[in-house]
């Protein structure tokens, strides 16, 4: 196993190691050639925290998908043409497995003509060079870097490069993202990209963004570690009326600084958050609801997406009286009922809450009560002498951490006083 690959692992959180690992299983199952590519390698060799993961096939991929345990995760979305899905696992980790393939556009806006490839010449046919780089998860080759396009060079000359002339036309969504990756990189844009992206502009090619390409769009958006400065820099560049026409005279900027502010708060508990709900509520404040439904029609969304934006403010106040009230004083009851919780929720809460008691208790929830509670080792139950296949062990091992979150337990007499109680 290479350094590369040691160092792939080291800055994934559990979760993306854990989904990566399902998704090798799946692809030696099924006998195809799997590769990590585009972001997150490119975030790996940048240096910076790999945000979502990136899978491409040489095969079928949704062959693969079916090698995968359906219990372990949701699909978010299919593309039968691109041979591609984006799915969700545990832990609001979300990943993208699609076939290595060749596209060809016969006009911009139309669906691409696609034929199967090999990685090299998928690499070949992305968006950026920095975007065109993969690691092999092969038993034989992993590791191994991939940069037909000299993408490595520009990564470490901060610099956005685009790989084809028709680039922009072939598909307009690049527009979109890259004003993206400048806001958040802080790369340069190369001067033959820049003329390229001025002449789409001019020629308005973002006028033939699919829905599926919009909505795709919108979750890397919300996924921004800086939301509201991508948010500022897509107005600023006219690219923000793509999703609606009102959007870029109605950016409510503070709230959407207060939500990557929470945000930051999760990422730091090690508590991932799929932010997208939120996200929609606060980048939609100000928009009525005619607006909003002209929104959901431009992005297809619909079911759980939909649901999570549009109820999200009375669920918000309906926790936030309970966590006011004064049955939760005791720690170990705002435990079970903020872990029960979605964090997409706690995260709406934590921002916008105007009760600081409130606030508190979330951040106390992540900064303390979580991690003393995921620390609970059955180990420490075995030194008291509770033996693990029994009836009572389960009781036991409940009351053990309620007396550990409330601050009971200082010594083994504690300890075996608790338990001795139950």
């Amino acid at each position: 196993m290479s350094d590369l690959f040691y160092k792939l692992e080291g800055k994934l959180s559990p979760e993306q190691r854990q989904a990566i690992r399902e998704v090798q299983q799946a692809a030696e199952r099924a006998q195809m050639n799997l590769f990590l590519t585009g972001g997150a390698v490119r975030d790996l060799m940048a240096g910076v925290p790999i945000r979502d993961l990136d899978f491409s096939v040489e095969g079928a991929a949704l062959k693969l998908i079916r090698h995968l345990d359906r219990a372990r995760f949701t699909v978010l979305s299919v593309d039968g043409r691109r041979q591609s899905a984006e799915l969700r696992f545990a832990g609001a980790v979300t990943l993208e497995i699609a076939a290595c393939r060749s596209q060809r556009y016969a006009k911009t806006g139309a669906a691409p003509e696609v034929t199967r490839a090999g990685i090299q010449e998928d690499l070949r046919r992305r968006d950026f060079s920095i975007n065109a780089v993969a690691i092999s998860l092969n038993t034989a080759s992993r590791g191994l870097l991939l940069d037909p396009s000299n993408g490595l060079a520009d990564i470490e000359r901060k610099e956005l490069r685009v790989l084809s002339t028709y680039s922009f036309y072939d598909d307009p969504a690049r527009l979109l993202r890259l004003v993206r990756l400048e806001s958040r990189l802080q790369y340069a844009v190369e001067e033959r990209t820049r003329g390229l992206y001025q002449s789409a502009r001019e020629a308005k090619v973002e006028q033939y963004l699919t829905p599926r390409s919009l909505l795709v769009e919108l979750r890397q958006l919300a996924a921004e570690p800086a939301a509201a400065e991508a948010v500022k820099a897509l107005a600023s560049a006219g690219l923000l009326a793509v999703f609606h026409p009102q959007l870029e005279g109605k950016i409510d900027a503070a709230a959407l600084g207060k939500l990557d502010r929470a945000r930051r708060s999760f990422e730091e508990a090690g508590l991932p958050v799929d932010s997208f709900g939120p996200f929609l509520h606060c980048l939609t404040a100000k928009l009525n609801s005619a607006a909003r439904g002209v929104l959901r029609q431009r992005t297809g969304l619909r079911g759980a997406d939909s649901r999570s934006w549009t109820g999200l403010e009375s669920r918000a106040k309906a926790l936030q009286r309970t966590l006011a009230g004064k049955q939760l004083a005791q720690p170990s009851r705002a435990y079970r009922l903020l872990a029960e919780q979605d964090a997409a929720l706690l995260l709406y809460v934590l921002a916008f809450s105007p009760l600081a008691p409130v606030r508190e208790k979330i951040r106390n929830y992540l900064t303390k009560l979580r991690p003393l509670a995921r620390s609970l080792d059955d180990h420490d139950l075995d030194e008291l002498g509770v033996k693990r296949d029994t009836p009572r062990f389960a009781r036991l091992r409940e009351a053990y951490l309620t007396a550990r979150l409330d601050n009971k337990i200082k010594s083994k007499a504690d300890a075996a006083k608790v338990l001795g109680a139950v």
